[in-house]
């Protein structure tokens, strides 16, 4: 199968090439070296196509057409490992902040190339928040994609989202009969809740680099694949690409009734790992407009709506073209007044329209 489409002096990779390749692609134009995030470019765009430092190949669009073709590249045997850079920037995240993307050496240069940054508690080992940029979906993920643990996951640690250990768990912090977490869970179980998603990106090597530990809550299954879904898909689609999103879990933990009657704080493992009850999203579209949704992380609260946590979020109307499901178990949402929330709730991110 060709993998390129001729649409009027452009060049686009197809979604078969997209799903097997596994090079980095970086777009040379205008003097400038940067990450390829859409798969059309135009006539006279040069690509490099990295599998590593030492294995860069070249590649142009001419009249319509890659040269040289796509198909002649070969395989990427010692493709490169997404690696984390920790950063120092405490008006923008009191905890440790970390790029993530690639750092690879090109044209004498060094370069890092980022595709999200993370503000992560080290000591509770909690993802606070996550900014990147969303470009309409290519590819799904590839199958057997696992979670690096990097050097900040012990595998104690790592395997605290296993449903045994999860079950377990819940039977320390509730007791032997608690009834919220069976052995074998189905719906009830947690997922690895990415912050940063991986339909953001359109190659294999992008979507890698969301398989981070540090970038993922543990959410309940109905609500990240329900309404947490439903922004996702909404924040990268077309009417709002390229969005710059930011997305993050508040420090109020999730609280269950013990067996004794009495509510629980619960983690993960021991102290760590908080389950956090709310969550959010702030999605700056391409025309500088700005949406922020407010979620709730609990499936077992019949209470609805669910009370929102002192003045955070004053409620306005969620966007028409996105349908939210005003169910807790599909992960109860609000959409609140954008300026309310930056100025008053997350202040670190007044930056946020400029830099990020």
């Amino acid at each position: 199968m060709d993998s390129v489409s001729e649409i009027n002096g452009i060049c686009e990779y197809n979604t078969h090439f997209l799903k097997y390749d596994w090079h980095l692609m970086l777009k040379y134009e205008n003097g400038t070296l940067e990450l390829l995030r859409e798969p059309a470019v135009q006539d006279g765009t040069i690509i490099y196509m990295v599998c590593n430092s030492d294995d860069i190949k070249e590649v142009s669009c001419e009249n319509g057409e890659f040269n040289p073709q796509l198909s002649s590249l070969g395989g990427c045997p010692n493709r490169m490992k997404p690696q984390l850079k920790l950063e120092h920037d405490k008006k923008l995240c009191t905890y440790n902040l970390y790029r993530v993307g690639y750092k690879i050496h090109c044209k004498d240069n060094d370069y890092f190339f980022e595709t999200y940054k993370v503000c992560f508690d080290y000591d509770r080992k909690r993802a606070v928040f996550t900014i990147n940029e969303a470009y309409p979906f290519v590819i799904p993920r590839p199958y057997g994609m696992m979670f690096d643990p990097d050097e900040i996951f012990t595998m104690k640690i790592f395997s605290a989202y296993n449903k045994r250990d999860i079950y377990a768990q819940f039977r320390r912090i509730l007791g032997d009969e608690q009834r919220f977490m069976p052995d074998n869970a189905g719906e009830e179980r947690f997922d690895r809740g990415h912050l940063t998603p991986v339909a953001d990106y359109m190659s294999n090597t992008l979507i890698a680099t969301t398989f981070k530990m540090i970038n993922v809550i543990p959410q309940f299954h109905p609500i990240n694949d329900g309404n947490w879904k439903q922004m996702e898909e909404w924040a990268r689609s077309p009417i709002n690409t390229p969005a710059k999103v930011c997305s993050g879990a508040f420090h109020w933990v999730l609280h269950l009734l013990d067996t004794d009657g009495y509510l629980r704080a619960m983690y993960l493992r021991d102290d760590i790992i908080p389950i956090p009850l709310w969550t959010y999203k702030i999605v700056l579209n391409r025309n500088g407009i700005r949406t922020v949704f407010l979620q709730y992380n609990n499936i077992h609260d019949k209470q609805m709506p669910p009370k929102i946590p002192g003045e955070i979020c004053p409620e306005v109307a969620c966007p028409s073209n996105i349908h939210l499901a005003k169910s807790n178990y599909w992960g109860y949402t609000f959409c609140c007044e954008p300026e309310h929330f930056i100025t008053n709730i997350v202040p670190n991110l007044k930056v946020f329209d400029a830099k990020y």
